[in-house]
C-alpha cells in the first residue's frame, strides 16, 4: 500500500474424531452462548475436550495448569462473512486448526519459530475452530496463553466474500479508502522513514518511522480495553507489512495508518503527506474528522 517505501499427536486425533462427529457443520452452525471476548480457566476434564465459544474480533484465552484439550470456536459475526484470523500462542500446549476431517498444526512449543510471529489462517464460513492440546509431559504445566485477532473478509459488489492475498494488501489506497482507514486505525502518524528491515523470522518487513506528528491514537491495554486520548508517542515506531510488498526506504514525509494486531502495529495505508493533504481537501464526506 505504500509507493516508494515501502506458516499430531495420536491422543488428539482420537479427541478430534469424537468432537467433530458431534459438532454442527459450518453451513448450519448452532453456536451456544459465547464467553464474550476472553476465557480464563484451569485444569480440564482428563483426556476430554472442553468447549470455548468466543464472538469478539480480538481477545485472549488463558488456561492455567492445562489438562486434556480445549476446542476454541471463533466467530466472525452473524452476517455469514468469513474472516482471516491470526494468533500468538505460548505455554505447554499444541494448537491445531480444524479443517475438513483434518487438523493443521498452528503452534507447538519449541517449534523454532519466533515468539512474536503472527500465525494466521482463514475461516470456513463464519466460524473457525482451534484445538488446544495440553502437553502433560511438562512438569510445571504453567499457563497456556492464546491471543487472537480476526479481520472480516471483504465483500464484492454482489455480496460474495473476497479473500485478499498479500499482494492485494500492497496496492495504494484510494482516497475513499484513506478516509475510512484513517477513522478505523489505531494509530495515524506523520513521519519520515529512517529504515526498512526485512524480518524473515516474522514473515514480514518492518518500517521504522521517525514520528513528527501524531494525528490519531487509540490505546489498547493488555485486557483489550480501548482508551482514546492525546497521548505522547515515542519518537520512533515499528510498523509491520507483508514481505510481498517489497518495502523500500523512501524520501519525504508520509502519513502512516496502522492497526494494532496482537500487540503489534500492522500497516493499513501509507500515502505521502502531500497526497493525504490533497485527499483531505477534496473529500466531500468522511466517517470522522480528518487531520493532516
Amino acid at each position: 500500500m505504500m509507493p516508494g517505501i515501502i506458516f499430531l499427536s495420536s491422543i488428539l486425533i482420537v479427541i478430534f474424531a469424537a468432537a467433530i462427529s458431534a459438532a454442527p457443520t459450518h453451513g448450519h452452525a448452532i453456536v451456544p452462548a459465547a464467553d464474550q471476548c476472553d476465557w480464563t480457566g484451569s485444569g480440564g476434564g482428563g483426556r476430554g475436550v472442553r468447549p470455548v465459544y468466543l464472538r469478539c474480533s480480538r481477545g485472549t484465552v488463558s488456561w492455567r495448569y492445562p489438562r486434556g484439550a480445549l476446542r476454541v470456536v471463533l466467530s466472525g459475526g452473524n452476517d455469514g462473512r468469513s474472516f482471516r484470523g491470526c494468533v500468538k500462542a505460548s505455554g505447554p500446549a499444541r494448537v491445531y486448526l480444524e479443517g475438513k476431517g483434518t487438523l493443521r498444526l498452528v503452534y507447538a512449543p519449541g517449534d523454532g519459530k519466533h515468539e512474536a510471529l503472527h500465525r494466521c489462517f482463514h475461516s470456513r464460513g463464519q466460524l473457525a475452530a482451534l484445538y488446544v492440546e495440553a502437553d502433560e509431559t511438562t512438569p510445571a504445566r504453567g499457563t497456556v496463553k492464546l491471543r487472537y485477532d480476526l479481520e472480516l473478509e471483504h465483500v464484492d459488489n454482489v455480496g460474495r466474500n473476497v479473500r485478499r492475498d498479500e499482494e492485494a494488501e500492497c496496492r495504494p489506497c484510494t482516497k475513499e479508502e484513506l478516509a475510512e482507514t484513517y477513522c478505523k486505525s489505531d494509530l495515524v502518524a506523520r513521519g519520515t522513514v529512517s529504515a526498512v528491515e526485512k524480518r524473515p523470522d516474522l514473515n514480514a518487513a518492518e518500517i521504522i518511522l521517525r514520528v513528527t506528528k501524531t494525528l490519531r491514537r487509540v490505546e489498547e491495554t493488555e485486557d483489550n480495553e480501548i482508551d482514546s486520548g492525546d497521548l505522547r508517542l515515542q519518537r520512533e515506531i515499528r510498523v509491520r507489512l507483508p514481505t510481498a510488498c517489497d518495502a523500500r526506504h523512501g524520501q519525504g514525509e508520509f502519513v502512516i495508518m496502522a492497526k494494532k494486531r496482537l500487540g503489534d502495529l500492522t500497516l493499513a495505508c501509507a500515502p505521502r503527506l502531500e497526497a493525504w493533504a490533497e485527499a483531505v481537501r477534496e473529500l466531500q464526506s468522511a466517517p470522522c474528522f480528518l487531520k493532516s
